[in-house]
């Protein structure tokens, strides 16, 4: 779809002034500039001025950026940076923006009277890159490479194979071609490491391979949690397409194992691993966080609209993992406070799963255990490290929100049929190669203490999670509905932007750990809907949620949920429109028919099940409109009691 353009305004100003220059990256199509005489922005994507902090004396002018320096008149410098919030946005797709102050020059043309609203994600076919956003020079200081770290991944290995536009934030540092290549040639060398490229592809048919790594005389992918005593570790990479640091670390981790094979024999003594390093090889091709057809694959595990989020998450519940690992990396140079001074300094973040409907022994374990290990790991190199957050930028004091609670992501959705689930994050969106040894070596010392942590303690941990699992089916703790964050006070590690220089500053951090619950319902024996409904249970089945028919009619007393209210978000979300919805339950006497479904909550995925039929959940399916409901109507879920 081609985007016609439309000119805002232009000014002639001859007397010197002092200026800012509000960059837009010339790989966002959101503005472009003819020559130095009309400035234009793109139809469908406006921007709130004052949210860059700059002046607005109308002499405000916009100008491209190339590699991290300002371009106009013969200026090439590295600038001063203050990132922006942009209203209205998710802050998973805000976009980075720079300011640069030059000092005193004529500027001949300038904006006046510009006043725009938010800006508006405009998500194109395979042309979502985000905008290059590089360190400083004072900043870049920060972050030296990891010299004790010898990385044997792809892209270390061989810097030849990397494309070119890896340098400017158009293309990851490792293709399809030469990641193939890769696992394959490890497979070759190693009778523990078996290549697996399925007969599932991605949206754009292409291939989606993993490695399964076993000491077992007769290895086998699929199992289920009476098959083996043996532990069972799920690692997964690039599922956003732009953050290359991820599958970059599992590959350096198969290229450590390879490297040694004395420790490799010691963790495959302990536990079993499935590999899957490119969840997206279709956002890989194109840089880009979505899959190809525009969603986003880390939420898409409530409607499971593509068929590669399907196949992929089948492959992982027939793995039945005991502990999983998802790699990222987040945003590196999205700037905070209120003159958009700060960007964050951590090197790595990391969150065990916090849904209070996963067992408290595997949560508790997690953050015991796990949590002190990996944070020892990054200490030892001296590499900095935080929770995971999210944050609004543009607000003093700081407050940071940690990892919610949501099953629309995967990690969450997979820790809900009691998983021992780990996300890690390294500093990296936006920077192109820029501190790419690093990033890697972050990624890796975090996976790696995950991966060493569950060895030492193979036995315990798969106790606990087994246990966990037989607990929680046996269990009558209440359902948890809804929950909310417990706020605290925290110091973060930032970078100043002005000076590049590292500064301790004080947030107001939202905690999960715990979160607090507030709705709270008592646990049902069972769900029952109707045989209409099979899409609901097809999508309860992909996520390992046993459903069945019911063989004969049912009658009998059930708790149903009567709709008092409703509230539509403003946006199309994953292709639907989230419903709030409030209900008052009722006992009532129904009938239901021979092949209604029917759900079991004496299962360890009920967790899941839970999540998605209770209405008000955030991740529902009455707020995804799977299950649509208005004010006033039955919800078609009904709660059978013991």
């Amino acid at each position: 779809m081609k985007l016609s353009s439309v000119t805002i305004a232009t000014l002639a100003a001859a007397s010197p002034v002092t200026a800012w220059y509000m960059t837009f990256y010339d790989n966002t199509n959101f503005c472009k500039v003819d020559e130095e005489t009309e400035y234009q922005i793109l139809e469908g994507n406006k921007f709130d001025c004052n949210t860059f902090g700059a002046s607005m004396d109308g002499v405000d002018c916009v100008h491209f950026i190339e590699g991290g320096h300002c371009r106009d008149l013969g200026i090439d410098k590295n600038p001063g940076q203050c990132g922006s919030t942009l209203e209205g946005q998710n802050p998973d797709y805000i976009r980075s923006f720079r300011c640069c102050s030059t000092g005193k020059m004529t500027v001949r043309t300038a904006f006046v009277g510009l006043v725009c609203a938010g800006l508006a994600t405009a998500v194109r076919y395979n042309d979502n890159q985000v905008a290059l956003t590089k360190d400083g020079e004072e900043a870049a200081k920060n972050f030296p490479e990891v010299k004790q770290i010898d990385l044997q991944s792809p892209a270390f290995l061989n810097p030849e194979s990397i494309p070119a536009g890896f340098d400017n934030g158009t293309s990851g540092p490792t293709s399809d071609a030469t990641l193939n290549y890769f696992l394959e040639s490890l497979a070759s060398r190693n009778d523990w490491l078996t290549y697996n490229n399925p007969s599932f592809k991605s949206d754009e048919r292409r291939s989606i391979p993993y490695v399964y790594l076993s000491t077992s005389s007769q290895p086998e992918v699929k199992a289920n949690s009476s098959s083996s005593e043996k532990l069972r570790v799920y690692l997964q990479g690039g599922v956003h397409g732009n953050e290359p640091g991820g599958d970059q670390a599992l590959l350096a981790l198969l290229g450590k194992f390879d490297a040694n094979s004395t420790w490799a024999a010691s963790i495959l003594e302990k536990m079993d691993i499935m590999i899957l390093p490119r969840y997206n090889p279709d956002g890989v091709a194109y840089f880009q966080r979505f899959l190809a057809t525009g969603y986003d694959p880390n939420r898409d595990h409530i409607r499971f609209a593509s068929q590669q989020t399907r196949e992929v998450k089948a492959l992982i519940i027939d793995f039945a993992p005991h502990v999983m690992v998802d790699a990222h990396e987040y945003s590196a140079n999205r700037a905070y406070g209120l003159k958009d001074q700060w960007a964050q300094a951590v090197d790595g973040q990391f969150d065990p799963m916090k849904n209070l409907n996963i067992h408290k022994d595997i949560r508790e374990y997690s953050e015991e255990v796990f949590v002190p290990r990996i944070a020892g790991a990054m200490d030892k190199l001296n590499l900095r490290w935080s929770p995971y957050i999210t944050g609004n930028a543009r607000e003093e004091p700081l407050v940071f929100t940690q990892l919610d609670t949501q099953a629309r992501a995967g990690d969450v959705s997979l820790a809900l049929t009691q998983v021992m689930v780990f996300l890690t994050e390294t500093r990296g969106i936006g920077l192109g190669s820029q501190h790419f040894q690093r990033r890697v070596a972050s990624g890796l010392t975090m996976i790696e203490a995950i991966v060493q942590t569950a060895a030492d303690k193979a036995e315990e941990v798969y106790e606990v999670v087994e246990g966990a699992r037989q607990k929680f089916i046996d269990g009558i703790d209440e359902v948890v509905v809804t929950d909310s964050f417990q706020p605290t006070n925290r110091i973060w590690d930032f970078i100043d932007l002005p000076t590049g220089k590292l500064v301790e500053i004080p947030v107001q951090f939202l905690s999960s750990t715990p979160v607090k619950s507030n709705l709270t319902r008592s646990r049902p024996e069972a769900y029952i809907f109707p045989q209409a409904w099979k899409e609901a249970a097809d999508r309860l089945r992909l996520n390992g949620v046993t459903v069945e028919n019911i063989r004969s009619e049912f009658r009998g007393e059930v708790e149903a949920y009567n709709v008092t209210s409703i509230e539509l978000a403003s946006t199309v979300y994953q292709g639907t429109v989230l419903n709030k919805v409030t209900t008052e339950i009722k006992k009532k006497e129904i009938t239901m028919p021979a092949g209604s479904f029917w759900v079991p909550t004496r299962q360890a995925a009920a967790g899941y099940a839970f999540t998605v039929l209770e209405p008000e959940n955030i991740d529902s399916y009455a707020t995804f409109n799977i299950l649509p409901v208005n004010v006033g109507d039955e919800y078609p879920v009904y709660r059978v009691l013991g």
